[in-house]
């Protein structure tokens, strides 16, 4: 299969032109352990993490950080390094890895504006059934827990801290760039492709405090009401005959090339029978789903958020989206996967930047 990426709508894109900027690229590869699955709730879905890392591409006065204290170009990731290490700077970090492989979930994003963390709703028992024939079933869903680190979770989080140090007199936009890519190796089959559909990176900004702020200050920024939440779906219109032909067993009509609505989850509980939990099924039930508003691929003129001159908190998330028509069921033996996303300052208000 041929290599799969990416494609912006250059109509879209930023003028680079106008933008001297400093470039965050967070590189990401996986390996996909993938076996035979009912619907996304099953337990043997798994998304096994390689690397993560994350580099600064041009130091023009943008530059990030794990801990708030130590800013820099380039940071490398993993389990040791988020979960064991980090404590040791950050010490109420409430960091999530998954050392055992991400597993689909669901999430809208934060629930207010006084929350910085999204509401991933996952169900933990997997899919339930009241006969031995395995029909009709159902399943209760919950929220996961990102109250303490912990290095085995459905999903990854962190908070990523940026430094704005360019004395820009108004706040400073942040993109993200044409660099923002996601490949997978060759040799995937369309299985593998159709679940790379299904990824989300998501975005909170928490707040901004000054350059000479205290670690504390830097570190515990809260969100006094004024959270923000952002959605990045990187193959929004990107669909494989094989989810084509899955989703038409639910009564849905996928053509490949054109958006296709997620509906994610809005609220724990059920029972929830399976029949009814997928998107733009004639089924789907309403009351625990709503739709999910993402910024997609071709929208990379829409900033994510912006930055004022000092130390800017967010928090990043990255899940395997089960409510994605395109993870309806997969039954693969995996794929190296890559995921690259680019951050890109502008240069509002200056005159000019050198």
């Amino acid at each position: 299969m041929a290599k799969q990426t990416m494609k912006k709508n250059t109509s879209k894109k930023v003028n680079v032109k106008k933008l001297k900027a400093s470039a965050v690229i967070i590189l990401l590869a996986g390996v996909l352990l993938i076996f035979s699955s009912y619907a996304w709730f099953s337990h043997n879905l798994i998304v096994k993490i390689k690397t993560f890392r994350m580099v600064v591409s041009r130091n023009s006065g943008l530059e990030i950080s794990f801990d708030g204290i130590n800013f820099g170009r380039e940071l490398e990731i993993s389990a040791d390094t988020l979960i064991d290490e980090l404590v040791k700077t950050y010490p109420n970090n409430t960091s999530q890895w998954s050392d055992m492989g991400l597993r689909p979930v669901s999430s809208n994003g934060i629930t207010n504006h006084n929350s910085r963390y999204f509401n991933i709703f996952f169900s933990g028992n997997g899919v339930q059934y009241d006969s031995i024939d395995l029909e009709d079933g159902y399943i209760y869903t919950e929220v996961a827990a990102e109250d303490e680190r912990r290095r085995y979770n459905s999903f990854i989080a962190f908070d990523l801290f940026f430094k704005n140090d360019t004395g820009s007199p108004v706040d400073d936009n942040v993109y993200l760039t044409e660099d923002s890519q996601i490949t997978i190796e060759e040799t995937a089959d369309e299985e593998m492709v159709g679940l790379l559909n299904s990824i989300r990176v998501g975005f909170v900004k928490v707040g901004t405090v000054p350059l000479d702020a205290s670690v504390n200050e830097i570190q515990n920024m809260s969100c006094n009401n004024n959270c923000y939440s952002l959605i990045y779906e990187p193959y929004s219109t990107a669909h494989t005959n094989l989810s084509i032909e899955r989703a038409s067993k639910y009564g849905v009509n996928l053509v490949d090339g054109e958006y296709f609505d997620t509906y994610a989850f809005q609220r724990p509980g059920g029972p929830i029978y399976v029949e009814n939990t997928v998107s733009g099924s004639p089924n789907l039930d309403l009351t625990y789903f709503q739709l999910q508003e993402t910024m997609t691929e071709n929208e990379s003129d829409q900033p994510l958020f912006t930055v004022p001159n000092g130390i800017t908190k967010t928090r990043i998330y990255l899940w395997v989206e089960g409510q994605d028509i395109d993870s309806l069921e997969t039954d693969s033996s995996g794929a190296d996967l890559e995921v690259s996303i680019g951050f890109i300052k502008d240069v509002t208000g200056y005159d000019s930047f050198d």
